[in-house]
């Protein structure tokens, strides 16, 4: 009994040392989990910083260099080539000197990288306005309209950006990370798109794209202050509390500057995704079944508050006889100030639309003569398609024609009591066969005179060269 009592007082104390132990394991790991300041030399990366950031020498040309490339890169509307130019960019180092000389007060290093970072950005502009001065392409190129649109997501991605090349240099795993961290913060594509849009007077351009480089600049900037001071690397104090409440003062007012704008694009940004969106579920919900007959739809720019909604389908299975049961949909989705247009995929190219859209919009011209000449070309185009066919065949085939003939046959010559239409072998005298389109007509009244008129008439409406009337 004894035995048994000891062994359990034994697993008791066991149990409480095991759950002890888990307990201190894992805060451990939690505290190792938040440490930076294990292993890092911190003047060692105070020196490393500075030496890094200037703008002179080799640093210059290789700035001189990835612009060049990043430039073309854009041109070219090239991915690849605008990833290739980031990697060799040397734009992270000033702004990492930057975050440097506030995070230790240090104003002799805040103005360096400031000077070197005004370098780099003049060195920037003018190999970019340079090469795009000189480039014959001035297309905007959706690489170029990709840097025009800065939004509060780029603020995270130079915020982190910012905080792994700093622990990069800390912990000297430069050459693996800050590659990466120069192709995810994208400094350098902004800062040529700014130089485009100064070479080609396109000031939107610029003022936007310039407007997203400093954003990026300025958040890799306060992330590196952030950590630095969360390492707590050695700083110099402030002469006086005042002073160090203005410096605070000043990176929070900047901080607001640089992310209200975002905020606001942001939402003009969302405002359009939303209005996609509604788009699309228009199109898969309210189309539908019939979506296979769509090829493709695009939304023009608005005139006069009136957006145009444009369907280019296929066949006649979405028609015009739609648009008031699609009008009513877009109405129900929210999207009122839209209007819609079919164009069967046989009369043109939405490309040509848009290209005489263009034309139209010089000359003052509204969307409904547009229309009209397109549906023009339409007529011109089914009329070279109708002198192709032969006239024999298209006789046999065209029924609707056929009901459009009698239709109106019925209201120019009532008395015809029975037509009918085919096309007729006739054999002649030497044996050849011959095919002629044949009419036979029973009249009420019959008259020589009318199926004078009846003969002209017939040929006329089918175009035909030949044709044998004869009377029941």
């Amino acid at each position: 009994m004894k035995e048994k009592a000891d062994k359990s007082k034994n697993e008791d104390v066991d149990k409480h040392i095991t759950a002890s132990d888990v307990k201190f394991y894992f805060t451990d790991l939690f505290k190792e989990f938040i440490d930076l300041d294990h292993g890092v030399d911190k003047e060692g990366t105070i020196s490393v910083i500075k030496a890094k950031q200037s703008m002179s020498g080799a640093n210059a040309w290789m700035l001189m260099c990835s612009i060049m490339i990043a430039s073309i890169g854009l041109n070219l509307d090239s991915q690849a080539v605008i990833i290739g130019a980031m990697l060799i960019s040397p734009l992270m180092s000033p702004l990492l000197g930057i975050g440097t000389g506030v995070a230790i007060n240090d104003r002799d290093a805040l103005y360096h990288a400031l000077m070197h970072f005004g370098a780099a950005i003049i060195i920037a502009l003018l190999t970019s306005i340079i090469y795009f001065w000189l480039s014959p392409l001035d297309e905007l190129t959706k690489q170029i309209l990709d840097r025009t649109s800065p939004t509060f997501f780029d603020i995270i991605i130079a915020v982190f950006g910012g905080i792994a090349g700093i622990v990069s240099i800390a912990r000297k795993d430069v050459s693996t990370t800050l590659p990466g961290v120069a192709i995810a913060t994208a400094l350098m594509p902004p800062l040529c798109v700014t130089g485009f849009g100064i070479a080609n007077g396109l000031w939107d351009v610029a003022s936007k794209s310039f407007y997203l480089f400093f954003l990026n600049s300025f958040f890799v900037a306060f992330a590196t202050y952030l950590i630095l001071r969360r390492m707590h690397f050695p700083y110099k104090e402030h002469s006086s509390k005042e002073e160090q409440r203005k410096n605070i003062m000043i990176v929070g007012f900047f901080s607001l500057i640089m992310i209200i704008p975002s905020f606001l694009i942001f939402r003009n940004v969302y405002v359009d995704y939303k209005f996609s969106k509604k788009i699309e579920t228009f199109v898969n919900e309210v189309i539908g079944n019939k979506r296979i007959y769509l090829d493709d739809y695009t939304l023009s720019e608005p005139v006069d508050g009136q957006k145009l909604l444009l369907l280019k389908v296929y066949g006649e299975v979405i028609s015009d006889k739609d648009k008031p049961a699609f009008k009513n949909a877009l109405d129900s989705l929210g999207l009122k100030n839209i209007s819609i247009q079919i164009i069967p995929t046989t009369e043109i190219k939405l490309e040509k639309f848009n290209e005489l859209e263009a034309q139209v919009r010089e000359v003052g011209e509204r969307y409904s003569a547009q229309i009209d000449k397109l549906k023009e070309e339409r007529e011109e185009q089914r009329e070279v398609v109708n002198r192709l066919k032969s006239n024999s065949d298209y006789l046999i085939r065209d029924s609707v024609k056929f009901e459009s003939v009698n239709s109106s046959l019925k209201i120019l010559m009532p008395e015809i009591e029975e037509i009918g239409m085919a096309l007729m072998q006739y054999k002649t005298h030497d044996d050849s066969i011959a095919k002629i389109p044949t009419v036979i007509v029973e009249w009420k009244r019959p008259s020589k005179k009318r199926n004078k008129q009846l003969h002209d008439y017939i040929k006329l409406e089918y175009n035909l060269d030949t044709l044998k009337l004869i009377e029941k």
